[in-house]
């Protein structure tokens, strides 16, 4: 059809375009019609416009051409397909309720395992220079064993910034807790130096000011959280930081940077940033060439990082410079590791500025997400099965009709793949908005997917055909096997025996049985962990922490005047909050060992008990070379007559005069170090301990600390009563206890339901001989004896083997998280055992019940 003349040529193409071709010729001829009255009447400019409204008001469903791919045969009986599978959701709310619930809850604990193993696999990795930029890392044998480490010799970063052309940057990075003075408020806070050179190497964009600022010994570069701490939203750029050190140096600085907030992929982060040159102020006997020192870590970053290589064998030169200085420190090589592997590497390197603690979660959370995932999987597959026998006469209807094998197969994995995808919707509402939260309130960090993340998009794809396909293949297979004259002969029967579907339930008890366990064992091994033995009595204890000897003095005295305070001991470290690491010497080995300097009196203040030997006497000055240790100390080192052994500590002979009983210096999820405890030297006290009278352990605190305000009001008091002092251990394994409970409680329900859909369907298919058992006199004793006989040897089966399993996947995850766990004996799965066993017997009942309540004159209608 040609364009008319005179009619406007891009409405006329507009209309073609939209327009049935079997309508076209007759409405655009009306159209035509008015378009020529117009022109006599208003005009050609008037009746042009006229055409173009009057195309516009055309453009109405009635008028639009079929796409194409709508006469697709595909796309219409998916249509179809889709269709019938929402009707029948509708027709069956229980089932597809369970199906939906079970599957959404899958996929939320997918939502959740993904967003923590996406955020842990990519930490630290969005540095643009993550593959240019290198930890260096020693080697140094330690115990008989060679371990590494993240500190670097103090020299090391001058003499690689001149000795190596392709490295571009050097950074020396060194932690300093300090007092931080800022609007009239004071603060402990740690303080990173570094050269100015960091901004540069790491991808740290700030939110105020110049990055140049770092190169600037007078200035500081705050994060955003702490800018908001002091701050609120306000830009402090140029006010004041008073910083006050250790060594007792004070120093103003001016604001001149922000950074903004880190993303929750960061791990290497900083509070404060200040100029590397200020070290000296915050140590007094700094000495820039000092190889026996050690800094936090150096970094370097090369212009090519495939020439790592080069720098690596040149390092070699530098050993024999720092081995001469520092014999018990002597290294045996160089290793560097790039940002891009640090994190993922660093749970190996010892006193790195990265720690990876999110390995066990790694391990754990993909097996649990992969056990949901399979649970709610089973279960879809016996509901599904359960379903069958009201759709029996339309998949007949669908026979007749043509349909082969392979049709009513694609049906019902169509059927399948819809109900998963509103169970993915549900899911990752519930995943994202539930348990990503849950998580970080267990977890303590922040998870977030970005929408940008087009891996999560594959992931969920891959997610919703996995589970799609996994849950309907074998249900789908079955229904396709069903012959059209059986069907309305009526010779198809459902709710028999299936040895599959008993098979798919058993396996769903067996993961269920391991959940159980592990929740029951790490709730058990939880109050043990809390009532577990410190090796001294940390209750009514309290301790604080004085920064220089005229502090110390002061306290002391206001300490010992307290009517509920005795046994004041000074010390320069303390038992869970300072000690060193030193190395002690033997005839023929060298031993890694934690010092810890104390008064005679402190071993009865803390109430630690001797195993052997004696401690040192009041009378013996200070400067003795007699020395306490404990019993691993004595066992590593393989002493059959500990007492009066000699050792070597920084070239001072030491006698061992007495042998403690093992206590513990870190939480329980470290192992007990070798310790001794050496006399300190007058003057270098630092820490104040002292016994509280029952009942006063408050008050006695209170009292101290009113008393340090009055003192000291511009420098906050460290310190605190010693049962505090790991809380957030014992707040973590309380975590990792609710965790395991939550997901048990997950496992368990999905089950439950499955045992439900299966039981059901046996009832369906039993109606009629439960009907004639009930007419002859079949009371409820012998209904459940009918009902629970095939489920008694599966139940039974399935604990015999759940129990096992759960008992040495919960011994793993126990072994890997704690040093010193719950004791395993085989009747810690009693009580999971019980538990499950209570909840089928529940759900049996409840069938039988409803069995029980049944009108048999309804079940011998029905057929």
């Amino acid at each position: 059809m040609k364009r008319p003349h005179g009619i406007p040529k891009w409405p006329y193409l507009f209309f073609k375009f939209y327009c049935k071709r079997e309508r076209l010729e007759e409405m655009h001829g009306d159209l035509e019609e008015y378009f020529y009255e117009r022109v006599e009447t208003k005009g050609m400019v008037k009746a042009r416009w006229y055409y173009l409204r009057d195309v516009l008001r055309c453009c109405q469903p009635y008028a639009w051409k079929t796409p194409s791919f709508y006469k697709n045969s595909n796309l219409i009986m998916f249509k179809n397909y889709f269709k019938t599978a929402s009707r029948s959701a509708l027709r069956n709310p229980l089932s597809s309720f369970i199906n939906i619930f079970g599957l959404s809850m899958a996929i939320g604990v997918c939502v959740m395992t993904y967003s923590f193993m996406n955020q842990s696999l990519n930490t630290d990795k969005f540095h643009e220079n993550k593959d240019k930029v290198f930890l260096t890392t020693i080697f140094a044998d330690r115990d008989g064993e060679t371990a590494q480490y993240g500190v670097t010799p103090v020299p090391l970063a001058e003499h690689l910034k001149t000795d190596f052309a392709n490295i571009e940057k050097v950074c020396r990075i060194d932690d300093h807790n300090t007092v931080i003075r800022l609007n009239n408020q004071v603060f402990y806070e740690d303080i990173r130096l570094v050269d100015g050179e960091f901004l540069e190497m790491f991808t740290f964009p700030l939110k105020w000011g110049d990055k140049a600022s770092l190169y600037d010994p007078n200035s500081i570069i705050l994060s955003e959280e702490v800018s908001n701490k002091y701050f609120k939203t306000e830009n402090p750029i140029g006010k004041e930081v008073l910083v006050i050190f250790k060594s007792g140096e004070k120093k103003h600085f001016e604001i001149a940077g922000v950074a903004e907030d880190f993303p929750n992929m960061a791990n290497i982060k900083f509070d404060f940033l200040i100029n590397y040159s200020n070290i000296e102020l915050a140590l007094a006997d700094h000495k820039p060439s000092d190889w026996a020192k050690f800094l936090d870590a150096t970094l370097i970053q090369l212009n090519d990082q495939t020439s790592i290589a080069t720098v690596s064998t040149g390092m070699d030169k530098y050993l024999k410079l720092q081995n001469e200085v520092n014999k018990d420190w002597a290294i045996q090589g160089f290793e560097f590791i790039s940002i891009d592997e640090l994190y993922l590497n660093s749970s190996d390197i010892q006193q790195a500025i990265s720690y990876d603690d999110r390995r066990p979660g790694r391990v754990t959370l993909p097996f649990i997400a992969a056990f949901m995932i399979i649970l709610a999987c089973l279960n879809y597959v016996n509901m599904a099965i359960n379903s069958i026998a009201k759709r029996l006469k339309e998949i007949g209807v669908r026979k007749v009709m043509g349909a082969d094998k392979r049709r009513v197969m694609i049906q019902f994995l169509a059927e399948n793949v819809f109900i998963t995808f509103c169970a993915m919707i549900f899911g990752l509402f519930l995943g994202m908005t539930v348990f990503m939260p849950w998580f970080e309130g267990i977890s303590g960090e922040q998870y977030s997917i970005e929408i940008s993340d087009h891996i999560f998009y594959l992931f969920m794809l891959g997610l919703l055909l996995l589970t799609g396909i996994a849950s309907g293949i074998y249900p789908a297979f079955y229904i396709s096997r069903f012959e059209a004259v059986k069907i309305f002969k009526g010779k198809i029967k459902l709710g028999r025996k299936g040895w599959l579907t008993q098979t798919f339930l058993g396996f769903q008890l067996v993961l269920a049985c391991i959940t159980i366990t592990a929740a029951v064992i790490f709730v058990q091994n939880t109050n043990y962990q809390i009532n577990r033995s410190w090796g001294y009595n940390q209750n009514h204890l309290m301790y604080i922490h004085t920064p220089s000897k005229e502090m110390y003095n002061k306290m002391k005295a206001e300490m010992e005047k307290s009517p509920y305070l005795e046994n004041v001991s000074g010390t320069a470290d303390h038992i869970g909050r300072k000690s060193s690491n030193v190395v002690a010497e033997t005839l023929d080995r060298k031993y890694e060992v934690s010092e810890l300097k104390v008064e005679p009196i402190y071993f009865k203040t803390m109430g630690v008990e001797m195993a052997s030997g004696r401690e040192w006497s009041q009378d013996v000055k200070y400067g003795n070379r007699e020395v306490v240790v404990n019993q691993t100390f004595v066992n590593q080192l393989e002493l059959e007559e500990p007492l009066g052994f000699e050792i070597k500590i920084r070239d001072n002979d030491y006698v061992i005069v007495g042998v403690i009983n093992d206590l513990h210096n870190q939480p329980f999820g470290n192992e007990i170090q070798p310790m001794v405890f050496s006399q300190v030297n007058d003057g270098d006290q630092t820490f104040l301990i002292a016994n509280i009278t029952s009942g006063y352990d408050f008050k006695a605190y209170d009292e101290i600390e009113s008393t340090w305000d009055e003192l000291y009001p511009e420098i906050p008091l460290v310190g605190g009563l010693q049962a505090d002092i790991w809380d957030g251990y014992f707040n973590m394994i309380g975590n990792f206890a609710r965790f395991n409970k939550a997901v048990a409680t997950i496992a368990v329900a999905l089950a439950l339901l499955g045992l439900y859909g299966l039981m059901t369907l046996n009832i369906s298919g039993r109606i009629k001989e439960l009907s004639i058992r009930k007419t002859l006199g079949a009371n409820m004793m012998h209904l459940t004896k009918i009902m629970s006989k095939q489920y008694l040897a599966l139940t039974i089966i399935s604990v015999g083997v759940g129990a096992p399993l759960g008992y040495f996947f919960t011994k793993f995850q126990l072994d890997m998280v704690f040093a010193y766990p719950l004791d395993m004996g085989a009747y810690r799965v009693v009580i999971p055992v019980i538990i499950l066993v209570v909840a089928l017997t529940l759900v049996v009942l409840s069938q039988v019940f409803r069995v029980n309540r049944f009108n048999p004159i309804k079940g011998l209608r029905t057929e």
